[in-house]
């Protein structure tokens, strides 16, 4: 009996250490949508037959009135979406974006709604309405559209609807599509935009330079394949039951707390399972330390098991064990630094071929992107396999809106996989491939970090756009790209120079773990840096993410000359007048050379704000002087005139002027006038890092003129 006892109260210590331990990684309420989803693939036809049922709860204050929809299939209907004519604007259908598309050849996708009414059966259909609203206008799109409801629904009401609907699916698309039998399925359904408090529907257009934005839900679906399909999924397979006949089979899928669902099927798909197993990857000094580092409890940063999952084409099945170390590394460090992996699951999908599917996050599932060959020095495929992971924390958990604000999601995650990167494989040569041989092959390219070449490419763009611009109206896909990735990303390495690593960590820690499943603004992550570092850095976004400032500090002038003693001209000594003639001063000079006295040398050195941009708050730009002698001189400067002169007083010439010694600006766009030398030097005055920035630009500039 007491075994009994003993054993019971076992198991609800475990049961109550598991709702407590679930409860950690899921708050309670999260989800405001749930979906439960059945969809058939019709291979032979391109289509996707689905049925939804959606239950959407009203979390607000507000009388909600309709409710509007994604159906982002109907961006590849026809040349008037709103996706098609901004590529044409944008020139991209000439480089094959969307390959050569016409009616004829029946590769155009889209998707129709052929019911939706409520769960009492109330037909919506008659007030179903195409509702294309973003500027510049394109009226003709059809990839929002609204309902009305009978009545009102109330704050915490619920609304459940059902809904059947066809999808065409589109052939080598953006991030979805099909190649003869291989498909890539993603925002595929119909999904209902997001309802903010007060303001209504937020809910854009499907845009060319834009991203996703959703609610949180919880996800049932029922996929039906062919049976010989291989398919992954996002969330965790629960079932697989085979039609009558054999032909087909039907995989279930389920997931709470996400905000999107995409799926892939491939019949040469080879699957490979394995589990991170957090005991083995993670010491107990590396938990210590990131501890410590964080200032949290040891408890809170340990982190849990993880099913991982690959699905990987069967000619790439010798980079199966890269792609696990890479996986294990991007769970191990995002996890380490903030905060655990909530998912059992995390599958990932080495792309298939020609789907244009490389490269995209989605919530526990991602795709890859690799080739046949490949060369150990080139971080590829592991950049690639550590940065989609990492947007499962800065989109998946931390659910920004993309369309308004991409730079919390890809700029955060591009700086997040430098530093995985960095920790786990060190530096990286650039990838450079002669009819897809990389040219590593044959000689060494130089080594880098991340972080100088998101410097080196993103200095080129910051006049064109602010950081946080809609993510459709910035003035290229160019601009899009290297402003919300590299800008944002030297910005925050920058960041990292001013407040050190240690604060950096715990901002983004702080940010990850306050905002997870929410859907936070840049106003909230300015807010979290300030409370974590105590200083008001408000200025440092003013100046380098909401305008268009060039920051460019530098050194103008550095000269050093020898102090005079003796003067020429008339002067009153004991109450006589004097003459020093140019012949007495010279006599007196040559006394002194024959003297033991030590020479006296001013060094006069000119800073120079060379952009727009300055520096706020507390902060001061640092200028170190150094002399031939070996000693140093060390002081700041405000940085808010245009020029300032430093003079300095030493029995030795100035040997070299540096501005921002410790290299914390990076978002500095000239760093040749960073540093200065008395005399000129046939090794010049760039360090290692200025002349791999050097070559890295102008390898670029080089490159583009053949694109």
């Amino acid at each position: 009996m007491r075994l009994k006892k003993t054993y019971v109260l076992f198991l609800i210590l475990c049961i109550a250490f598991f709702q407590s331990a679930k409860s950690e990684l899921f708050p309670e309420g999260i989800s405001q949508v749930r979906y439960e989803i059945w969809v058939e693939l019709d291979d032979a036809s391109k289509m996707l037959y689905g049925k939804e049922d959606i239950i959407w709860v009203n979390k607000t204050a507000d009388d909600i009135h309709d409710m509007w929809f994604h159906l982002y299939y109907n961006a590849f209907k026809n040349e008037l979406s709103t996706m098609v004519q901004e590529s044409k604007e944008e020139g991209l259908l000439g480089m094959k974006l969307l390959d050569v598309l016409t009616p004829e050849e029946d590769e155009w996708g889209w998707i129709d709604i052929s019911s939706i009414k409520l769960a009492d059966g109330q037909d919506l259909m008659p007030t179903m309405k195409f509702f294309p609203h973003d500027e510049p206008s394109h009226p003709e799109d059809q990839t929002v559209m609204r309902v009305l409801f009978p009545k009102p629904l109330r704050p915490g009401e619920e609304v459940h609807l059902q809904i059947e609907f066809q999808s065409k699916i589109p052939r080598t698309i953006m991030r979805s599509g099909y190649y003869q039998n291989s498909y890539f399925l993603a925002q595929w359904f119909p999904k209902p935009g997001v309802y903010e408090e007060g303001k209504g529907w937020n809910c854009h257009e499907y845009h060319l330079h834009s991203e996703f934005y959703a609610d949180f839900a919880d996800f049932t679906v029922h996929i039906t394949v062919p049976a010989h399909f291989v398919i992954g999924a996002s969330g965790k397979q629960t079932q697989s039951v085979s039609s009558a006949d054999g032909k087909a089979m039907t995989y279930t899928f389920h997931q709470e707390n996400i905000h999107d669902f995409a799926w892939t099927a491939d019949p040469d798909f080879i699957k490979v399972e394995r589990n991170f197993i957090a005991a083995a990857e993670i010491s107990p000094e590396e938990y210590e330390e990131i501890s410590r580092r964080l200032e949290l409890p040891l408890e809170s940063v340990r982190l849990p098991d993880v099913k991982m999952i690959l699905l990987i084409e069967p000619e790439h099945k010798k980079q199966i064990e890269r792609h696990f170390k890479a996986l294990t590394a991007a769970i191990k460090y995002y996890g380490l630094w903030y905060g655990p992996y909530p998912y059992e699951t995390i599958t990932m999908v080495d792309p298939p071929f020609r789907t244009r599917s490389g490269g995209m996050e989605y919530p526990t599932l991602f795709t890859a992107g690799t080739r046949i060959l490949r060369s150990k020095k080139v971080l590829s495929p592991e950049s690639v396999i550590v940065h989609e992971f990492g947007h499962g924390y800065w989109y998946g958990l931390v659910a920004n809106n993309e369309f308004e604000e991409a730079w919390l999601d890809e700029g955060i995650n591009t700086y997040s996989t430098g530093k995985v990167l960095a920790e786990a494989y060190g530096p990286g040569a650039l990838q450079v491939s002669f009819k897809r041989i990389p040219a590593n092959y044959f000689f060494d390219l130089p080594q880098f970090y991340d972080y100088m070449f998101d410097r080196a490419v993103a200095i080129h763009v910051v006049e064109l756009d602010p950081i946080t611009t809609f993510s459709w109206k910035f003035y290229s896909m160019g601009s899009y790209g290297l402003n919300v990735y590299m800008r944002a990303s030297t910005c925050l390495n920058t960041l990292e120079g001013l407040v050190g690593e240690d604060l950096m960590l715990r901002i983004l820690r702080t940010f990850q773990t306050r905002f997870r499943y929410k859907h936070p603004q840049t106003e909230d992550f300015i807010q979290v840096v300030n409370e974590v570092t105590g200083r008001d850095l408000s200025w440092f976004f003013e100046e380098l993410f909401f305008n268009t400032l060039n920051f460019d500090y530098g050194i103008s002038s550095l000269t050093s000359y020898q102090k005079k003693k003796h003067f020429r001209g008339i002067f009153d000594l004991d109450g006589q007048k004097e003459l020093f003639s140019e012949k007495k001063v010279k006599a007196m000079e040559a006394e002194d050379e024959k003297s033991d006295s030590q020479k006296i040398y001013l060094t006069e050195v000119v800073l120079r704000r060379f952009g727009e941009a300055k520096v706020g708050g507390d902060t001061s730009i640092q200028l170190k002087v150094v002399f031939e002698d070996g000693s140093e001189e060390v002081v700041s400067w405000d940085g808010q005139s245009r020029w300032k002169k430093f003079i300095f007083e030493k029995h030795s010439k100035a040997k070299v002027a540096q501005v921002d010694p410790d290299e914390i600006w990076l978002i500095d766009s000239h760093l040749i006038n960073n540093s200065l030398k008395r005399k000129s030097s046939k090794k010049g005055i760039l360090r290692f890092t200025n002349k791999l920035f050097f070559w890295i630009q102008n390898y670029l500039q080089i490159m583009s003129s053949f694109s």
